[in-house]
Order: C-alpha cells, then sequence, then structure tokens
C-alpha cells in the first residue's frame, strides 16, 4: 500500500491527457470557460456515486463540516478555477511558448511552499526527483514547440522575463500550487472516523460542488448561451465529465495519502500520455527531444517507487 499514490496518480494523470483531448473537440463548439465548466457539472453526480460507494463499503458517514475543513476546500476550490482562467488567458498571448513553460515551475512551488506554509515534508531524494521530472517537462515543451516562439540572445530573453505572458505564467503557477496544498491540507483535517478513500471522496465531492455553484452562477450572469449549448454536445460533455471525475477521484485520494509535491511530481507523466495521444489520435510527430523529455520524466517518476521517497 505504500506506493498507492504513485499508481494513483499516474491513472489521474492518464485521465486527464484522455480528458484534455476530449476538451481540445468541445472547445471547436464552445466557450472556453463553458468546456472547463462541463468537466465539474458532469463529472460531480460521478464523484457523488464513488462517495456513496465508499461510505458503503467502509463507513464513515457524514463528517462534521469544520471551520478549517470548508476553508481549505474553499480556498483550494477557488484557486483552481483561478489557474485555470490564467491558463486560458496566456494560451492567447503571443509568447505563450515561454508562458507554457514556466507553468511548470508549479511542481518546485509546491514543495518550497509547501514547506514553508504547509505541512510538507521533503527530503533531498525527493527534491531531485522533482527537479528531474521538472527537466523532462520542460524537454517535451521545448520538442513540442520546435524552439519557435522562444527568445534569442539577452536582449530578447530579458523581453520574454518581464513579458505578460511570463507575469500570467507565473502566476497561474502559483495559484495551481495553492490550490494543491489548499486541497492536500482540506483531505488531512476533515474530521471523521472515515479512511483515506473517505476523506478523498468527501474533499473532492465538496470542491467540485462549491465550483459548479461559482462557476455556473458566473455563466449564467455572464455567459448564459453556454447552456444551451451544452444540449447539442451532450454526449462529448458526459465523457468528459466522466475522465474528469476519475482523474479528479485519484488526485484526490492521493493528495490524502501523500505530499501534494510529490502527487503532482508525478502527475507530470501527464505529459507523456499528452504525446501518446497527440501521436497515435492527431497524428502529431513526436520529435527526439520530447523523446528525451519523456525519458527524463519517467526516470524521475521512478525515483519516487525506487527510492520510497
Amino acid at each position: 500500500m505504500e506506493h498507492v499514490w504513485i499508481a494513483l496518480a499516474v491513472m489521474a494523470a492518464a485521465m486527464q491527457a484522455v480528458r484534455t483531448a476530449a476538451q481540445k473537440t468541445l472547445n471547436q463548439r464552445m466557450t472556453t470557460l463553458g468546456t472547463t465548466y462541463v468537466r465539474s457539472i458532469f463529472g460531480l453526480p460521478v464523484m457523488i456515486a464513488h462517495l456513496v460507494a465508499v461510505i458503503a463499503w467502509s463507513g464513515g458517514g457524514w463528517p462534521p463540516m469544520k471551520p478549517w475543513f470548508l476553508i481549505d476546500t474553499f480556498l483550494g476550490a477557488a484557486t483552481q478555477v483561478l489557474a485555470t482562467m490564467l491558463l486560458i488567458r496566456m494560451m492567447r498571448l503571443k509568447d505563450f511558448a515561454v508562458g507554457t513553460m514556466l507553468t511548470k515551475v508549479d511542481i518546485v512551488m509546491t514543495a518550497l511552499l509547501g514547506m514553508a506554509l504547509f505541512s510538507e515534508k521533503v527530503s533531498a531524494i525527493g527534491f531531485l526527483a522533482l527537479l528531474i521530472v521538472l527537466a523532462g517537462v520542460v524537454l517535451m515543451s521545448l520538442g513540442k514547440t520546435g524552439l519557435k516562439g522562444l527568445p534569442s540572445g539577452p536582449g530578447g530573453i530579458a523581453t520574454a522575463l518581464t513579458s505578460e505572458a511570463t507575469r500570467v505564467a507565473l502566476g497561474c503557477a502559483f495559484l495551481f500550487t495553492l490550490s494543491y496544498l489548499f486541497l492536500r491540507e482540506a483531505t488531512l483535517v476533515i474530521a471523521g472516523d472515515g479512511g483515506i478513500a473517505w476523506r478523498g471522496a468527501w474533499t473532492v465531492v465538496i470542491a467540485t460542488g462549491m465550483q459548479v455553484v461559482f462557476v455556473g452562477l458566473w455563466l449564467a450572469a455572464r455567459e448564459p448561451s453556454t447552456f444551451q449549448q451544452i444540449r447539442p454536445n451532450l454526449a462529448l460533455s458526459s465523457f468528459i465529465g466522466l475522465t474528469s471525475a476519475i482523474g479528479s477521484i485519484g488526485w484526490f485520494t492521493a493528495f490524502a495519502m501523500q505530499n501534494a509535491s510529490y502527487v503532482r511530481a508525478v502527475g507530470q507523466i501527464e505529459v507523456v500520455f499528452t504525446l501518446m495521444i497527440s501521436a497515435l489520435y492527431f497524428r502529431e510527430m513526436v520529435r527526439p527531444l520530447e523523446y528525451a523529455g519523456i525519458a527524463a520524466t519517467v526516470a524521475g517518476v521512478l525515483m519516487f517507487r525506487l527510492w520510497g521517497v
């Protein structure tokens, strides 16, 4: 059971990669925020069913809704939505190639902020594994863009580091980092007599429920046509909700078992799955630099298993 969290993170990453590929298709028919909302509203029933099954299997019942659990869950859900909005904003900017790579620093941010302000404990080997995974993801990002969009020369680098894309990307990484850490804390402070699966199940249901309500209210006020766009895309929306729910259950259960920084580092294997989907489904070419990135990412993930970090 010691390394179950690794399997859960890998499963969650695979589901996230499949969901993202489906969202790529749906986003051609709906707004970006609407496409994002679909994963929550269609995923929530699956998460509730999972929670009911966990309670029936292992007990635990209804947890006392203590303030710190609700606060951590709300902050985790809110920062996740805000981070997603910044990610959408970043992808529309001119220098998105630089920004995309900078969002990956959330792996290291999670470790550093987690140790400084939260309950994270990261070993030396664990931090090395984080850096190796980060290097692999950066290599895959460079291979994907073919080095296009990246600055050249000192002047270009200085401009890139002060660009709007950089600011948005770092803000995005920071908010995602906070979301992981708050949600990890929520799984730890939830009170009750349930086990790990019970803590993860309750947290994912309440966090997603909050997103359904608050993002739904935003869409109703700002993009009401989104709800009419869902009906003709019901099958695809349901698939996105299902894969998102399975992925989220994996993430939250893993968060209940292990440091958020370790879980997210292992979760970067998602980029490998995304490349596989791109090659097999979208028939996109995989470049040598991407293969090098895959090797480094897999090596970093294996370190968590082999050294027990």
